[in-house]
């Protein structure tokens, strides 16, 4: 057998060698439009059946030694149709057997700008005879369920009669056999296909077969203006003269319809052009539609930017068209998963779709919403009395799975499918969707009611029990981290939903009809804002789940063996009880910003669970890219990104002949987009934050927006937006709003990369009850002290305010008195403190910090207050902060640099990368001192030296702490300036 050889060109993949006969290039070759899907068989090999249709599925009871209400009843299984690209050859009254026969030489491609499969393959025949056959293969992107094709017969050194035979294949012997006990194909079901008789008005060009209650129709033309072609039972006949060197061409096209329960009716048939030129010159056209607003290119790295384009082009040939249909985790390319619906359709492909073919986002929402009633009857089998659940994995829309503690558990479906309903929304401003899709926004909503409740031990916390998240092995756990975070934005956006109908007075009153009221929408909204996602106090981390950080780690975890995945090798409560991961749940949630968090949380949770993690799932390295991306981790980002753009090109996990991974190649172009050019979607216009590693020299990819396309172009000196299509477009750059139109934009990379704090006059004010507490102590030991004496006191630590009090009074303490005069102060300071609450945090700081965080900023706080934690805590933000500098480990206080370098070092930045804020002389000076800017909270006149005044932290945005630092290192202000402290005014 010949050896393989694949090239992956910049719009070409080509595989030379044995390609027609390696089982993974039925899966990269094959070609699909949503309403049908054919494997890259070669034609004189294709006799067993290789083409799937969304209809064409059986449902099969599922049998339970021990069975228990709520348990699936039956399963799904999409099954293979008869191959409509089979050519038999008799060649002078002899059958030509190519699988007897030697392959020479053989060449398959798949052109990525013409939308076709090109192959060709050379034989050596009995007697010694060689004959080439190529082909050119179309689905058209834009057209109905056809599959045309273009065959040339070239015998190279003889001549003769030739009977082309274009029939159909649906050999059941010859079907490629997946692993019998591997759960990521586990049909095993075999395609039995039989003939039946043609029904009244049909035409010779008709073959009908039926499996099972699945019935199918194919039309076939076929055309050769070198020969006769006749009808025969199940197909054509082309009979004509072969001459050596010469070629015999014949033109096929199959139309191609699946039924259920019923015969197919012939008007489902496509009737287009079935002349193959014009399909080809159609497709052409289609296809370059699809590059115009999803083109992409990565300088540095031809051969990734190559890897997904191919990725691109497979998402959209199986993105369905049918809104009775989604697309399967193997699209229309395979066998594998039975050809289910999973989640992934939801989180990882819909949002690719969304911003480039949103009428195919669409699709994949009305499939959910013409499942409701369905997900409503899981609901109640399972036991719940109110809401829908929808299935986790299906094709007719009842659950398939019949393990439950990795199926049915996964209740984070119906917030996934909430999640792709925003985004669809967003994306394309369509309002009638969202209202058309309210209703199955709130019967899932419900649910989380029914597994969740506000637990008075965790502070009126809402907690979810007994749920599975995305990693599936862990089972059956209390809080966790992903279900909680995707029910808490299902929950607020289901919240909002409900006003936005009322504002409206929307017609369909879908909450009459649901019998949904206000006092129901606010308890959403309340577990919405109480929902619990905490912070491990020790490790700084998010737990994944309420009891993950307590069991052990799997042993020899670390020396993994590259053997498949532990599914394959361990019972699944093996895997329950350990401390492995199949795939990050916490790291899945930073990817999709469904929690915001710092970023050195961030950092922690990435590093924490690359350890634990296996990767068994092709989807785990596109969210650990996109996380490593935006934290700047290059060698981590581009390792997980190559993981998931070439998981199939490179056959990694081993099963790429059960079917492409679907959701894999849809997350290397999130992985571009919202991980290298930090595209944020959760907002009201598109939020870049574009980062370039080393190893490129720039990239660019499109999107589409609302009617828009713009292209995003990033070099190592920023990014370049360019409207392509459509209205002007408003977008962020860091934060920066900027307006896409005629021109192109050009933005600059902030050098900024953190903000650091003071607290007290600038987060809240602790101002009255520091007076309060220097007074009672000045009461105690009769010193002069009073409100007026108080005003010298503002920015200066708890040792220098008594110093200062003292000199006042003309006092002077011994050592061990003065400490206990300052602990006196302090306790007395702390138990005015207990009061506080997130109502004495100034307003518009949580909008500033979720600004910062969205801009890919770094937050730190450098107080004089050695309370500053408990304050912090007190306030409700003390997760915000990536480090808090410790006043009482600082030599100097303020006006000495030294903790705000203190607080910029402990967040891995130099003094430069740092912006300080104060509201006080001595604090603005300590961040000059830094070599920082420096933004003062208060008058120009109170604060001369500050680089940049606002009245109030309310009134300070994130477009002005930018041009704050790039107006300032324009003027070169950063002087590194100090003043000594008792040239300050008091």
């Amino acid at each position: 057998m010949a050896t393989i050889e694949q090239s992956l060109e910049p719009m070409r993949l080509v595989r030379r060698g044995a390609a027609g006969e390696d089982a993974t290039a039925r899966a990269l070759f094959a070609l699909a439009n949503g309403l049908v899907g054919v494997e890259g068989m070669a034609d004189e090999l294709a006799v067993a059946s290789c083409a799937y249709l969304p209809d064409a599925y059986i449902r099969r009871p599922i049998a339970y030694h021990e069975s228990f209400p709520g348990y699936a009843s039956a399963t799904d299984t999409r099954i293979a149709c008869p191959s409509p690209v089979l050519l038999r050859l008799e060649i002078d009254g002899r059958a030509v057997d190519f699988a007897a026969a030697d392959l020479l030489d053989s060449e398959i491609a798949l052109d990525l700008a013409s939308g076709q499969v090109q192959r060709r393959s050379r034989w050596r025949l009995a007697g010694g005879r060689t004959i080439e056959i190529a082909a050119e293969r179309i689905v058209p992107l834009d057209g109905g369920a056809l599959v045309a094709s273009r065959l040339h017969i070239r015998p190279v050194d003889f001549g003769g009669a030739v009977a082309a035979w274009l029939t159909y294949g649906f050999d059941s012997a010859a079907l490629h056999k997946g692993d019998a006990d591997d759960p990521r194909i586990s049909g095993r079901l075999r395609a039995l296909w039989r003939l039946t008789s043609p029904l009244p008005g049909d035409a010779s060009s008709v073959t009908r077969f039926a499996q099972d209650a699945v019935e199918l129709a194919y039309r076939q033309h076929v055309a050769c203006p070198d020969a006769a072609v006749a009808a025969t039972e199940a197909g054509h006949v082309v009979r004509g003269e072969l001459v050596a060197g010469g070629t015999l061409t014949i033109d096929r096209v199959v139309a191609l319809a699946a039924a259920r329960g019923r015969p197919v009716d012939l008007a489902a048939l496509d009737d287009g052009d079935a002349d193959f030129d014009a399909l080809a010159e159609r497709q052409r056209a289609a296809v370059q539609r699809l590059w115009d607003a999803a083109d992409l290119a990565i300088d540095g790295d031809d051969a990734l930017a190559a890897a997904l384009r191919f990725d691109l082009f497979q998402l959209h040939q199986s993105a369905s068209r049918d809104p009775n249909h989604s697309i399967g985790a193997k699209g229309l390319t395979g066998e594998g998963y039975e050809g289910h619906y999973f989640w992934d359709a939801e989180t990882f492909m819909l949002p690719v779709l969304a911003l480039q073919a949103p009428e195919k986002a669409r699709v994949l929402i009305a499939y959910r919403i013409g499942k409701l009633d369905a997900a409503r009857a899981h609901a109640r089998a399972i036991g719940h009395r109110n809401g829908a659940l929808y299935p986790w994995r299906t094709i007719g829309g009842d659950e398939c799975s019949s393990h439950y503690p990795t199926g049915s558990a996964q209740y984070h479906i119906n917030g996934d499918i909430a999640y792709a309903l925003a985004l669809a929304v967003a994306a394309t401003g369509d309002e009638a969707l969202r209202a058309e899709a309210a209703e199955m926004l709130f019967e899932t909503a419900r649910i989380w009611m029914e597994i969740g409740a506000f637990d008075p031990r965790r502070g009126g916390a809402f907690c979810i029990h007994g749920v599975t998240g995305p990693d599936e092995y862990s089972a059956l756990v209390d809080n966790d981290f992903y279900t909680n975070a995707i029910a808490r934005r299902h929950l607020a956006y289901a919240a909002e939903t409900a006003d936005w109908l009322a504002a409206r007075g929307d017609p369909a009153a879908v909450t009459q009809r649901i019998g949904l009221d206000a006092a129901e929408v606010a308890e959403w909204r309340r577990a919405a804002d109480a929902m619990w996602l905490p912070v491990d106090s020790e490790l700084g981390i998010n737990p994944q789940d309420d009891a993950f950080l307590g069991r052990p780690e799997l042993p020899g975890l670390a020396q993994r063996d590259g053997e498949g995945p532990l599914l394959m090798r361990y019972h699944p409560m093996i895997l329950f009880r350990h401390r492995v991961a199949k795939q990050g749940n916490v790291v899945q949630a930073m990817a999709m910003d469904l929690v915001a968090m710092p970023l050195a949380q961030q950092r922690r949770n990435l590093d924490y669970y690359t350890r634990v993690t296996t990767h068994d799932s092709t989807l785990s390295s596109v969210s650990f890219a996109i996380a490593a991306a935006r934290l700047g981790d290059e060698p981590a980002a581009l390792d997980f990104m190559r993981e998931c753009a070439l998981v199939d090109l490179e056959d990694r996990h081993g099963n790429t002949s059960h079917g492409l991974h679907m959701a894999a190649l849809a997350g290397s172009w999130l992985v571009l987009a919202e991980g290298w050019g930090g595209l944020r979607l959760d907002g009201a216009a598109p939020a870049f934050r574009p980062q370039l590693p080393a190893a490129w020299t720039g990239y660019r990819f499109r999107l589409q927006w609302r009617g828009s396309v713009i292209e995003t172009a990033v070099d190592a000196a920023g990014a370049t937006y360019r409207l392509l299509a459509g209205a002007p477009l408003d977008i962020t750059d860091h934060g920066r709003a900027l307006t896409v139109g005629a021109d192109r934009v050009f933005a600059p990379r902030p050098a900024l990369k953190g903000v650091i704090f003071d607290l007290d006059g600038v987060l809240t004010d602790t101002a009255e009850d520091h007076y309060q507490a220097w007074q009672a102590l000045a009461d105690a030991h009769g010193l002069t002290f009073d409100r007026e004496a108080n005003h010298a006191l503002k920015g200066v630590d708890r040792a220098g305010s008594l110093r200062l009090i003292l000199e006042q009074t003309g006092k002077a303490v011994e050592p061990p008195k003065f400490e206990a005069m300052l602990a006196e102060k302090n306790a007395t300071y702390v138990a005015r403190l207990r009061g506080y609450s997130p109502a004495n945090l100034f307003a518009g700081v949580e909008r500033l910090f979720a600004a910062l965080r969205a801009a890919g900023l770094k937050i730190g706080l450098a107080s004089a207050s050695r309370n500053a934690r408990d304050v912090v805590a007190r306030l409700g933000i003390a997760d915000a902060f990536d480090f808090i500098a410790d006043a009482g480990a600082v030599t100097h206080p303020k006006p000495a640099p030294d903790i705000f370098l203190a607080c910029a070092d402990g967040m891995g930045l130099s003094p430069d990368q740092c912006i300080g804020v104060e509201d006080a002389r001595a604090g603005i000076t300590a961040i000059h001192a830094a070599g920082m800017v420096a933004i003062g909270i208060g008058s120009e006149e109170a604060l001369p030296d500050a680089d940049i005044h606002v009245p109030a932290i309310g009134d300070l945005t994130l477009g002005q702490i930018l041009s704050a630092e790039q107006e300032t290192a324009a003027r070169g202000r950063r002087t590194g300036r100090t003043v000594n402290a008792e040239d300050l005014s008091c």
